[in-house]
């Protein structure tokens, strides 16, 4: 019999008030729901990250996802100035002692390969879709250099959108096109997409709707910029796995029990199977741990998920919502 490792989240999610004791969560470990990857954050932009801090993030909280950037400049004959791992190869070999996951997403490509000759905006040119399978063989290598083995790498982040710092814009049908004839050049990895900044129906059917698209992914991933969350039970019953790459939505006035029930949303309505949270550290206040590294209440919200929930469990059924403000999966 296959054993199932299931976790049951009995601390306090939500709790703004006083809970009537009445009030009955029913617990049936009979029904199971998707298995559980994990939870993390993202390195992107901030380098090497100091033994401190390596160890508040995925020592103390428990965090067992890392998504490191493709941000760093380098330069070769090849592509001249190019994006690269550079210093976040550091931050992953440090992270990967604690027998994390670690995935990468590209922003932008070496700048020949790009319809405007520009790492801003722009789209990849189709005769450079082989190029673009060197280069992010690149990345894996980069980190295969330093002993850290890319657990998956993304084709893009946020193929939809096009902001002012490096990016590229992909159309449905371009990423259906790479996905299906280039992504598994790509030698080491698991393949994601695709990663869009909003939940994009026409990204979502062009991957899953045809079959031969869909063997070229095996991680379905979204940004999470305001949208209205959906079940990715049709991704799982394909075999694939989906993650929420939760950006903030840089609000101070978000307070931190939000984020705990962002994560119960993402699990118990889109049944994600694993929760990465953007950034560590960033200038407004809104990260896992502070300018000195120093574990922050969204920290230990993120923790709280992170530290008792493993990579293997699954979710089972239980009254989501006993009573007023109270949540549990």
């Amino acid at each position: 019999m296959k054993l199932f490792n299931f976790f049951f989240l009995f601390n306090l999610i939500l709790f703004y008030y006083s809970v009537k004791c009445d009030n009955i969560a029913k617990i049936n470990s009979d029904i199971t729901y998707q298995s559980i990857d994990g939870f993390g954050g993202s390195s992107a932009w901030l380098g090497n990250i100091p033994d401190k801090g390596i160890g508040n993030i995925f020592g103390k909280l428990g965090l067992s996802i890392l998504r490191v950037g493709i941000v760093d400049l380098c330069k070769n004959q090849k592509w001249g100035n190019y994006r690269c791992i550079g210093q976040e190869a550091l931050t992953a070999q440090k992270a990967s002692k604690y027998g994390v996951k670690i995935f990468s997403s590209p922003s932008t490509s070496p700048i020949s390969f790009k319809t405007n000759n520009n790492e801003v905006m722009g789209e990849l040119r189709e005769d450079k879709y082989n190029d673009y399978v060197e280069y992010l063989q690149s990345a894996v290598d980069e980190l295969n250099k330093v002993g850290v083995n890319l657990y998956a790498i993304s084709l893009q982040s946020e193929p939809d959108f096009s902001p002012p710092y490096c990016s590229i814009k992909w159309s449905p049908k371009q990423i259906a096109a790479f996905l299906k004839s280039y992504s598994r050049k790509i030698k080491g990895p698991k393949i994601m997409a695709p990663e869009c900044a909003h939940f994009v129906p026409e990204y979502n059917d062009a991957i899953l709707n045809n079959p031969d698209v869909a063997k070229g992914v095996d991680i379905i991933a979204w940004h999470m910029y305001g949208m209205q969350l959906v079940s990715q039970t049709k991704a799982q019953k394909m075999g694939k796995s989906s993650l929420d790459d939760r950006k903030n939505k840089w609000k101070l006035e978000k307070v931190f029990m939000e984020t705990a029930k962002d994560i119960h949303d993402c699990m118990t309505i889109a049944n994600y199977n694993a929760y990465v949270y953007f950034w560590f550290k960033d200038p407004k206040y809104v990260s896992i741990v502070d300018n000195n590294y120093e574990i922050t209440s969204r920290g230990y919200i993120l923790g709280q998920y992170a530290k008792y929930i493993r990579p293997g469990y699954f979710r089972i059924n239980a009254t989501e919502n006993p009573t007023t403000i109270f949540y549990k999966f």
